[in-house]
Parts: structure tokens; sequence; C-alpha cells
């Protein structure tokens, strides 16, 4: 059964760094991406929340450290603008007011750098591992888009609910939220999983099934559907119409010659059953606001539609202001990530004591609270990181094999996607974004490995004169 699951490693490898070690730091891995979105189950109140991921990943680093002393290095993408910018982190504690969160921010972003050093360390220069890692990373989001599914229906069916959080009718409808805080942080999870699998659908990889990646995406798809976020439902739709303007475009450049070819339709089905359902979804609002509208204004509440009341919607835009208050208050010396909620606070005559105190404080939009932590100075590094990790894997996709060049357009893809999301979420620290630049960046350094640096330079070299001389 292990070697079914974690298939033998073979490739450059360290005589002593051992089969064990191997093994056990693949099962470590595994069990981070399983676990990454688990904000209220396997979590540790020592203070701050300790996750279970988390705790693994110190485990997890103690065996790339020990793979560096073995003599095996790797280079990681972005490692120098990311260590800049965590050290503006810990220059800016003693300018917040309650410093204890800005520390143990501070090493939650330590334990985030660190799980991706280790998988770039461990598995960057092992395809079976790799592989190994990639498909249990698609299958985590199908097993918790799964157990939500669970969580959905065991009250449906009179049977106890298990770590919901939120309801829409209390005992009956819960509003689907995972292991997570609440629906819109488990649809946020999701959405990276949702366009990850239909990218690697779309560029037909061969890394699972074809079967396999459709049924993740559906789950994940049902998975944000049913946690009724609604800008996770926003974003499933925009991922499924921007992957469809090819195929339409395709389509209509025949249609205006008259002529339909049958292949070219069957990719316009996603978007077609969106358009289906959108419309079905709306007639049958239209209807239960005809005839029950408590039921639908109850599904409208806190969006401000329909004169329902706007609270989710107005929190979202003070948590913002306020944290571009913040920043402008003090645009060259940053707050720290731990600081903006205190800072926060201190706007509206209040002093935080503890972290419970700061969950009422807290910052809104990542790029914001980046910016309100970092000041400008601090804030060019995380954004040299952030382009270095967009534009490299999608230059290095031109040059390398299928495999390696649909799985760099997939995970990029949904990169952005996580960080679109999340501007509507806080915060930057979340673990299941950083376990996925931790997979992006393995995954690029062993697409590098692939073809060597020396070929790499060159292939890049070729195509730029290329496009010269087509210009020209």
């Amino acid at each position: 059964m292990a070697e079914a699951l974690f298939p033998p490693i073979t490739s450059r490898r360290s005589a002593t760094f051992s089969l064990p070690l191997r093994r056990m730091s693949l099962v470590l891995a595994v069990l981070i991406l399983l676990t990454t979105s688990f904000d209220i189950f396997l979590v540790i109140n020592a203070g701050g929340n300790f996750r279970f991921c988390q705790i693994v990943s110190v485990l997890l680093l103690a065996f790339g450290v020990i793979k560096i002393i073995n003599g095996e290095r790797a280079r990681m993408l972005g490692s120098a603008p990311l260590c800049i910018w965590f050290l503006f982190q810990i220059l800016f504690i003693p300018t917040t007011s309650f410093w204890p969160k800005s520390a143990g921010y501070c090493l939650w972003l330590a334990l985030n750098l660190g799980l991706i050093y280790s998988f770039v360390q461990l598995f960057s220069a092992d395809l079976h591992a790799l592989r190994t890692i990639l498909r249990w990373y698609l299958y985590s989001f199908g097993i918790i888009a799964g157990f939500g599914i669970i969580q959905l229906a065991l009250p449906l069916l009179g049977l106890p609910a298990i770590l919901v959080k939120q309801w829409w009718i209390a005992g009956s409808l819960p509003r689907v939220n995972g292991f997570s805080y609440e629906p819109s942080y488990f649809a946020s999870y999701l959405l990276i999983g949702f366009v990850f699998a239909g990218s690697l659908r779309r560029a037909r990889s061969n890394l699972l099934p074809a079967r396999m990646l459709l049924g993740i995406y559906c789950l994940t798809a049902i998975g944000i559907v049913i946690s009724s976020s609604r800008m996770g439902i926003v974003f499933l739709l925009v991922d499924v119409f921007l992957s469809q303007v090819k195929p339409w475009l395709s389509f209509m450049s025949d249609f205006r010659r008259f002529r339909v070819v049958s292949h070219k339709i069957k990719p316009l089905f996603p978007s077609l059953i969106s358009l289906a359902c959108l419309s079905v979804l709306l007639g049958s609002g239209a209807a239960a606001l005809r005839d029950n509208p408590s039921v639908m204004l109850m599904l409208l509440n806190g969006t401000g539609v329909s004169d329902t009341a706007a609270h989710s919607v107005i929190q979202r835009e003070d948590s913002l202001e306020e944290t571009i208050a913040v920043f402008l208050e003090h645009p060259l010396v940053g707050r720290s990530l731990g600081g903006v909620s205190s800072a926060i606070a201190d706007r509206e005559g209040e002093s935080i004591h503890s972290f419970e105190d700061s969950k009422d404080f807290e910052g809104m939009s990542v790029f914001a609270e980046i910016l309100a932590a970092s000041g400008v100075i601090g804030f060019i590094p995380f954004l040299w990181f952030l382009v270095e990790t967009v534009r490299k894997p999608l230059k290095l996709a031109r040059h390398v094999s299928p495999f390696y060049s649909s799985l760099l357009r997939a995970l990029v893809r949904s990169l952005v996607f996580a960080w679109a999301i999340l501007q509507f979420n806080q915060n930057v620290l979340r673990p299941y974004l950083w376990a996925h630049l931790a997979i992006l960046l393995c995954v690029y350094a062993a697409a590098q490995r692939s073809i060597g640096p020396g070929q790499a330079r060159c292939r890049v070299a070729a195509s730029e004169r290329t496009s010269q001389t087509l210009s020209q």
C-alpha cells in the first residue's frame, strides 16, 4: 500500500539521506497539503493559533536542512526579495503598540518561508516524489470539497452537524465552511484547486487521468457553490468564462464563414452550462422573491441588494478604508503585518491587549495590508517577489516539456486567482497560499533542472532573437 501511495524515489540524491528519511519527508509534505485549510480543527491555541500544517512544516524544514548539510542545494526563485521583505517585518515590530501579535505574525511568516524552502530542497530534484506531491495536492482539494458536501448533507438529513460555523436556517441549512473559519475562506481555498485542475484538464496533462481531473474540478466547483460565498462563485464564473474566450473566438471565426466544425463545439460546453445555470438561478430567484420573499431576502442579506442589510459589504469597505488610512499616516515606516490591527485600533481610540482583541480591527485586502505593514520601501521587495513568481515561470514554460509547461501555466493561473480573491479577505499568511507558492517554486526548480541552466539560457536567447527578427 505504501509503495502505491509513495513510489520509490529514483533521482539525484545524497548517499547519506536515507530512504526512510525521504519517505518520511514525503509523508509530511502530503499531510501539510491535506491540512492547509484547517483553521478550526487540529489547531493548538498557545497565545496565537498554531495549525497542524505549521507544526509539521517545522519537521519538514529539519529534513530540508539535513539535505543541505549533505551537500545538495537547489536555487529558489524569489528567495532574495522574499528574505528582504521578511526582514522589513522584523524591523517594524517595535512600531506597533501590541508587539506580541507582530512577533507572532513574523513567526508564522517564517514558517511559511521555511515551507517553500523545504519543498524546493527536498522534492525539486526528484521527479517521482514531485509527481506524488502534485497528485496529492490535487487529491487534497477533492477530499476537502467532499467533506464540505457531507457537512451540508448531514443537517439536511437530520443528523448532527460537523464543524459548522454559520447557518442560513439554524439546525437545518448550514453555510458550508469545511475546516475553515468561515465560508469565504473555504471558497478561497477551493478556488485554487478549481482553477488548477481546470487548467490541467484543458492542457490535457498526464499528471492524473482525465476523469480524475474532471472529478476534482466538479467537486471543487460544487464546494464553492454550496459555501454560498458570493466572491467565490464570482471568481469561479470568471475562470470559466476566461477559459472559454479562445474556443468561442475559434468557433465564431468559422461561424462567420457559415461553417460549423463539430469538434469545436464540445469546448464550449462549460460556458453554455454556466450560462444555463445562471439563467435557472436568476429565474428561480425571481420566482422565489415573488412567491416567498422572506427566504430570498435572507439569502441576499449582507449584500445591500433589495434594501437588505449591507453589513458584509460595509464591513469590508470600512476595513479597507482603515487599512489605507494606516498606510497614509505612515507611508515610509510600516506597522509590520501583525501591527496593522493595532494601528487601526489606535485610530479608533481603542487599545489591544490580546490576540482576541485584535480580531475586531483586522485589515482588508492583502495588498493594502502589506503596503500598510511594510511601507513604500518595504513593499518594493514584495512586489519584486510577486512579479518574479508570475513572470519567470510563464517565461520558462515556453522552453520546457509539455508536462512542466502545463504545470507552470496552471500553477501561475491559480496563483493569480488566489491573490485576486484574497483582496476581499484577510490575510496574506493563509497557509494554503504559501503551500501553493511552495508547489509552484518546486516545479519551477524541477523544470529548470530538466533542461539544465545552459540549455535554458540558450533557448531563451534563441526565442528572444526570433522575436526580434519577426518584429523587424
